[in-house]
């Protein structure tokens, strides 16, 4: 199969806090303890124990996530912290890939946890000096799978231009969408499993200089949208701000979906579950990894990478498919090793993405 594009290095911003699933845990139990909550959401702390979360990367202090604001306040800080997360994040990725910005001539940016206008790629676009023939394409309202959709939006677009470069950038900040007055079991087990976390990457067509140094060669990608799923996951937007919905049957609804999702695109690739030895899973939770696992034969070696990601930084929606896929880069994967990448996101929909290792 001919490859349409290479990704060059993964740059991982580093967020300026970290919280222990510990710490979290202690912040919710007192808060769960206030006046006026039922005494049964105290059952569910036992869910910080065994949601596969040590640690969680965060860009605000966890006094300041656990205040509680207006849906302005949060959302200015969302402006703040993005722009300075994703200048980061691109300006290494450039260097990473060494590309310089006035050759990009596409930035995509993935983000669902707050609003701007313009999106983060201008204020990027700007402050790196990219462009000036720049094409701009912001996703704003894929949640999870959002890293998934943007890598493949961007291939779609080097596709048609061989020749160019494109800049990926994806940051969520899902500490900014917690709602205080939000005492319902969907609160608290988000809190359990979500941080915060930036990337971005540079991708070339199969005509730029740089596809042949390229560490991943990106084959083939689809997209399946499952009908009558939209109230599995999604943000509700309140007056105090976002509110998280998570249904309690999505993790069994992956698990019955998954096998045959994953059969039909590697009959479309045409390619063997057997060739496939490399594995970067959005890790949407314990529950949704051990669906996987089961339905697609995984051992705890194809699932370190996910697990360790999940285990590390938290559940980074958009963001955390690239973190993974970070991680089974550092592993070095042999030439002509084949990948899967998959994410899951509202709607209800996969994303799925076929790799060779350069």
């Amino acid at each position: 199969m001919t490859a349409v594009a290479g990704l060059l290095p993964i740059a991982r911003w580093a967020t300026p806090y970290v919280c222990s699933q510990a710490q979290v845990a202690e912040r919710v139990r007192a808060w769960l303890g206030e006046p006026g909550t039922p005494p049964s959401l105290q059952r569910l702390m036992a869910v910080y124990a065994v949601a596969g979360v040590e640690a969680r990367s965060s860009a605000l202090p966890i006094d300041e996530i656990f205040a509680g604001s207006d849906f302005e306040s949060r959302n200015d800080r969302y402006a703040a912290v993005m722009i300075e997360a994703a200048t980061a994040a691109s300006r290494e990725a450039l260097a990473l890939a060494g590309v310089d910005g006035t050759s990009i001539g596409l930035v995509t940016s993935v983000s669902c946890t707050g609003f701007m206008i313009p999106a983060v790629d201008a204020h990027v676009a700007n402050a790196l000096r990219l462009g000036p023939r720049l094409a701009r394409l912001p996703i704003t309202q894929s949640g999870c799978a959002g890293g998934a959709v943007g890598l493949a939006r961007t291939v779609d677009f080097l596709a048609a231009h061989p020749a160019q470069a494109a800049l990926l950038i994806a940051a969520e900040f899902p500490s900014l969408t917690f709602q205080r007055w939000d005492r319902s079991a969907t609160n608290v087990i988000s809190t359990a499993l979500f941080g915060d976390g930036a990337a971005a990457c540079v991708l070339v067509g199969r005509d730029h200089p740089r596809f042949a140094s390229a560490p991943v060669h990106w084959e083939h990608a689809a997209s399946r949208f499952f009908a009558d799923s939209l109230p599995m996951m999604g943000f509700r937007l309140r007056n105090p701000g976002l509110q998280i919905i998570l249904d309690k049957g999505l993790a069994p609804f992956v698990r019955r979906h998954a096998g045959e999702a994953l059969a039909t695109f590697l009959d479309e690739a045409q390619v063997s579950r057997d060739e496939l030895t490399r594995f970067a899973l959005h890790p949407g939770g314990r529950k949704v990894i051990e669906g996987l696992a089961s339905a697609w034969g995984l051992t705890a070696a194809d699932l370190e990478a996910t697990r360790r990601v999940l285990r590390e930084r938290g559940n980074m929606s958009s963001v955390t498919v690239l973190h993974v896929l970070a991680e089974v880069l550092a592993e070095r994967p042999a030439a002509g090793e084949r990948g899967l990448l998959v994410a899951f996101g509202p709607g209800f929909g996969a994303e799925l993405a076929l790799l060779r290792f350069t």
